[in-house]
């Protein structure tokens, strides 16, 4: 906790802005920071600190943090839950809570910043404050209360279309030379949880290399037999699913093979009928809210290939793919990064190997797509109408050809040209994703490029229900559009390869036979 009063501050408020007429005379934004910066001392260069946190849901959470000039190390255990993350010389990087490590892949360029209205304002009720907000035109943001005499952050709100997370900061004290909140209280309208963290001890001793490197990942996840050569799994393609057979305790499960998912997801009411233990329930939203909780499956069997111990997200899934297809979950990132996978959609066949022994394909039409996978899902540079965002998922579970998200909407209103008019001649479209069914507008794009290929007069959806999707992503592509291609995922080498099937083929290039 220490510190990041004064660095959410300097981060999240960053323009100018003065009081509204009116309100009582305000400093500006520059001063408040110097006084809050002032107020709080100097940085330490070398540190160790350890924060317990207690949740409303029965959650404990405790994080040893290490700091070392502009490198960091943090680790937090929760009942069997262990992850981390840091920072070591400038890359980013985190652990999850499959052991797996992930360097952190920025995007190439910023991202095109929402437009806010920034403002700060005295205020005396609820208390006496100098309010700092940065809020867009829908009212979404952040307000930051500092404290006029103390010069502390006492108050903080992160507010989004699902709800807002406001924090509370108090026994503030002078502890090695730095004086810093060391409690503070949170009430999490989108989780619907509350929690304390409380400092329990802060430490200016000397921070080693070792504790401040990069974790080394502490298993392979993924077991393959001991003969060598590609494993096919026992896949069946249902539309544009693609769903494989999991065994889990004996019983057969259908679980979607899913590239947008950034973990391995199974269903609520399953894991009780397993009999598998919940940890951390609370409430989230993705396509809509719902409930969500964690387990640890002692093992998970792929056709040839075996998991063990396995940390799984659960969610409300399970929904009828077809008359004989059930899906119950997911099985994303953790089982596919120690993987090389080929997606075959026109012979529906799923192959996978070792990532260490895969080999790009050699076909002349294939087309390599650069990729981030820091997040647990793809992200690539897609183009619509010429407008570039940088966060688009490559999403085998995706529904349509391509969906669009608010985040890409709102910076790139130019690009959602409906030329057509199809939205107001087809009206809206009802899709199915984690949480529930959302709503979508068609749009009939005149171009899309991803890497060098390029799609004219293609008819995506834009999410419109509210709080769908509300995340940092442009939006995904899906399976509607990959299923044209074979699909390899080389994630060891942060690359999608896709290789045109025969039909698509012909399309690009009438000669081929």
């Amino acid at each position: 906790m220490i510190g990041r009063a004064a660095l959410a501050l300097a981060a999240l408020l960053t323009s100018s802005a003065v009081a509204p007429p009116g309100d009582d005379a305000a400093p500006d934004r520059a001063t408040i920071l110097a006084n809050v910066s002032t107020a709080l001392g100097a940085t330490a260069t070398a540190y160790h600190e350890t924060e317990e946190t207690i949740s409303s849901n029965g959650v404990t959470i405790v994080e040893h943090e290490a700091v070392r000039g502009e490198s960091s190390r943090n680790v937090y255990v929760s009942g069997p839950f262990h992850t981390e993350d840091g920072v070591d010389r400038g890359q980013a990087w985190h652990q999850n809570d499959n052991g797996q490590t992930i360097l952190d892949q920025p995007d190439p360029h910023p991202p095109t910043p929402d437009v806010t209205t920034d403002t700060v304002r005295r205020i005396h009720a609820p208390i006496e404050a100098y309010v700092l907000a940065s809020l867009n035109a829908k009212g979404y943001g952040a307000k930051v209360y500092v404290d006029p005499s103390s010069w502390q952050m006492v108050r903080a709100e992160v507010i989004e279309p699902n709800g807002t997370v406001t924090t509370t900061y108090d026994d503030v004290h002078l502890d090695h030379g730095r004086t810093f909140s060391h409690h503070s209280h949170t009430v999490n309208d989108i989780s619907r949880t509350s929690n304390d963290v409380r400092v329990t001890a802060y430490d200016l001793d000397p921070v080693t290399d070792d504790e401040v490197a990069i974790a080394r990942p502490l298993r392979a996840l993924v077991t393959f037999p001991s003969a060598s050569g590609p494993v096919t799994l026992p896949t069946q393609f249902v539309g544009g699913d693609i769903v494989v057979r999991v065994t889990i305790n004996g019983r057969g499960l259908d679980f979607a093979l899913d590239t947008g998912a950034s973990g391995i997801v199974m269903d609520l009411d399953v894991a009780k009928q397993l009999g598998l233990p919940l940890y951390d329930r609370e409430s989230a939203v993705v396509a809509r809210r719902f409930t969500t909780a964690r387990t640890i499956v002692p093992e998970m069997h792929v056709g040839d290939l075996v998991m063990r111990n396995v940390a799984v997200q659960l969610v409300p899934a399970g929904w009828d793919t077809s008359s004989s297809v059930k899906e119950v979950g997911l099985l994303g990132f953790d089982f596919l990064a120690e993987l090389g996978v080929t997606l075959d959609y026109e012979h529906h066949k799923v192959t996978v190997v070792p990532d260490l022994d895969y080999a790009p394909p050699s076909d002349p039409h294939a087309i390599p797509v650069e990729v981030r996978i820091g997040d647990g899902v793809p992200l690539a540079s897609v183009s619509i109408n010429g407008a570039v965002g940088e966060r688009w998922i490559l999403d085998t579970g995706g529904a349509g050809t391509f969906l669009i998200f608010g985040y890409f909407a709102s910076r790139h209103p130019e690009a959602l040209r409906d030329e057509h008019h199809l939205g107001a001649q087809s009206g809206a479209a009802i899709f199915t994703g984690v949480g529930g069914d959302f709503v979508a507008l068609p749009y009939a794009i005149a171009n899309l490029q991803l890497a060098t290929f390029d799609v004219t007069d293609i008819v995506g959806y834009l999410v419109i229900t509210k709080g769908s999707y509300d995340y940092d992503s442009d939006g995904v592509i899906g399976a509607m559009f990959l299923q044209l291609f074979t699909v390899e995922l080389d994630y060891g080498h942060s690359r999608v390869y896709l290789v045109p099937n025969a039909a698509t083929l012909r399309q690009m290039h009438p000669l081929v036979k």
